[in-house]
């Protein structure tokens, strides 16, 4: 019997301690549900990625996160939380949960927080800023400043994040003193933030003329702060075209073929920003638009105040669901490095053309960033592609050793 008791008290004490050790290094989750995770992850470990594979998971996809792979990514970020005027992070607005917190108070994205950290998958949060006005309140204030890294850093702790990317967006240019401003607040969130997490990472997305125009970021300052600036090269074309084209032209800008493409875009990137700090960003997804005439590539787009005037994000699920697709009316087009298709809508006779991502252009843009020896890849978004295996088997086979 005493045997018997030391074996049960035993037992009793290490469930204890497992059950303590997953509740401090886990505290979203359960423990119970943290240790389903680690047993899921023995049984099917993180890959061996040769390249840095980061990816996009916006709140209002939050129902596709089964479809996600913790085990074949780098880092998956939630995007995204939104700054007030005076700094802090929004929670509220126009009286109810703010969609992107509230998406960030679900179980459910705890819980997948959860999963990802212990298959071995960073997780970060983005926090976006994408107007004039609230850009410029919020460099304008030293308090107003502080009270964003300190809502920042609150995130990173309580939730154990691994560090945080800037999605900050301004248009046009500002005056020198916010690109000045802006130099210095990203100093003073990466000096406190590692020094409060010394193993954090700090990212910065970028828009396809930011190295080319004189807008808020300061590469020169910039480049030594930041551990990863991701290209966001895509919507060339897009919602308000006014002719249908590729969401991410990879060459046809020196051809007069498109207005700008992605691979001018990262060779001016790269004349302020050294390679191996540079993920290029690929989307899953592409446009719709009525037109013209959908058979001649390129069409007008329905000027906006035609009723009969449309524009739609085509998701990969999407393009490999809709029936109105057919492969006989589509072509590849050799600049775009992308497909264009057409279609006759039957209910008002309308012509449609789509510039799909298919997984030939996926598989292109891949096989560029492995080409480039860029860091890695940024995908927007993930779980777009639903329950269709092609880009992870994609992906594995690109990054995975």
């Amino acid at each position: 019997m005493k045997r018997i008791g030391i074996v049960v008290g035993v037992t009793v004490l290490f469930i204890s301690v497992v059950w303590l050790y997953f509740l401090e290094m886990y505290p979203l989750s359960s423990p119970l549900l943290s240790m389903q995770y680690f047993i899921e992850h023995e049984i099917n470990p993180h890959r061996n990625l040769t390249k840095y594979v980061f990816g996009f998971l916006p709140y209002w996809d939050l129902d596709d996160i089964q479809y996600i792979r913790p085990t074949d990514m780098s880092e998956i970020n939630y995007f995204s939380l939104s700054v007030g005027n005076d700094g802090h992070l929004v929670t509220v607005t126009n009286g109810q949960t703010d969609p992107g917190w509230n998406g960030w108070e679900q179980q459910s994205t705890k819980n997948f927080i959860t999963e990802s950290q212990i298959m071995g998958t960073k997780v970060t949060l983005t926090v976006a800023a994408q107007q004039n006005s609230l850009i410029e309140s919020v460099l304008n204030s030293n308090t107003a400043q502080q009270n964003l890294i300190s809502d920042i850093i609150t995130q990173v702790t309580q939730r154990r994040l691994n560090g945080v990317n800037l999605d900050f967006e301004y248009s046009g240019t500002p005056d020198t003193i916010y690109q000045q401003d802006f130099s210095y607040f990203s100093k003073k969130l990466a000096s406190q933030l590692k020094k409060q997490n010394p193993k954090s990472t700090l990212t910065l997305s970028i828009l396809p003329f930011s190295t080319q125009q004189t807008g808020l970021f300061d590469f020169s300052q910039l480049v030594h702060v930041y551990d990863h600036f991701i290209g966001m090269s895509y919507d060339y074309y897009a919602q308000n075209s006014s002719v249908a084209g590729p969401a991410a032209p990879l060459y046809g800008f020196t051809q007069g073929k498109y207005f700008f493409d992605v691979s001018t875009t990262y060779s001016y990137f790269l004349k302020y920003i050294p390679k191996n700090k540079l993920l290029m960003g690929i989307p899953y997804y592409g446009w719709e638009w009525a037109v013209e005439n959908g058979s001649t590539i390129n069409s007008q787009t329905l000027s906006p105040d035609n009723p009969n005037s449309y524009a739609a994000i085509i998701s990969y699920a999407r393009y490999r669901t809709d029936t109105d697709i057919k492969q006989n009316q589509c072509q590849w087009e050799s600049y775009a490095q992308e497909s264009w298709c057409w279609f006759t809508d039957k209910q008002t006779g309308i012509d449609h053309q789509i510039w799909p991502m298919d997984n030939k252009a996926i598989q292109v843009r891949f096989n560029y960033a492995n080409n480039q020896n860029f860091a890695g890849i940024a995908i927007w978004t993930l779980g777009i592609d639903k329950n269709y295996p092609d880009l992870w088997n994609e992906l594995q086979t690109t990054f995975s050793k």
